[in-house]
């Protein structure tokens, strides 16, 4: 199903990627008569795209003041501690990180920090399942055997690993991992 403007006339709206040209029609437009309602923009301005398609162009892309390059660890510390107190709501953690996009943080949010949580929680409860495996194992309790069962080991920057108290790094909200993998700015 092929999207049209709503107006009575049939025009074609072009999908895919944008063209310099594109781009240079509505940096100029929106310099000149300044954002407004967005599908009159998109005809106004003289482009066969949606309202939508121009209102994310402008503001992922083409905006001034959206910051490239990669996220900080900075900026990687304060969407994990916001994230963690509002949870998935990606445009008012983008409010807090200026020239960054809610989209931009959601994507990185999803390829780098979920993604090393999910591992980190993977290894976690590997170690778990194997301190308790030695534990049952037989019936003498080791107790630094014992007390792996609470720990989680953390792969640091030098390549050792390290372990860390299990319960003493929980967060509401944050899994295991996440801080220290925010301080030590893992992706």
């Amino acid at each position: 199903m092929e999207k049209t403007p709503c107006n009575s006339q049939e025009v074609e709206v072009r999908k895919g990627p944008w063209t310099i040209e594109e781009d240079l029609i509505l940096i100029n437009y929106i310099a000149i008569h300044g954002e407004g309602v967005w599908n009159s923009l998109a005809r106004s301005a003289g482009l066969k795209r949606t309202g939508k398609s121009c209102r994310l162009r402008w503001l992922n892309y083409l905006r001034p003041d959206v910051r490239r390059g990669n996220i900080t660890p900075e900026e990687q510390l304060v969407i994990i501690e916001l994230q963690a107190k509002w949870g998935n709501r990606w445009s008012k953690i983008a409010k807090h990180l200026p020239g960054r996009t809610d989209n931009e943080i959601k994507n990185y949010w999803r390829t780098r920090i979920q993604k090393h949580i999910k591992q980190t929680e993977t290894l976690t409860a590997q170690n778990d399942q194997a301190s308790t495996s030695q534990i049952s194992g037989s019936g003498h309790v080791d107790p630094h055997k014992k007390s792996l069962r609470h720990c989680q080991s953390k792969r640091s920057n030098d390549g050792t690993v390290e372990r860390q108290r299990h319960h003493s790094r929980k967060r509401t909200g944050m899994c295991v991992g996440a801080r220290e993998m925010a301080t030590n700015h893992i992706v």
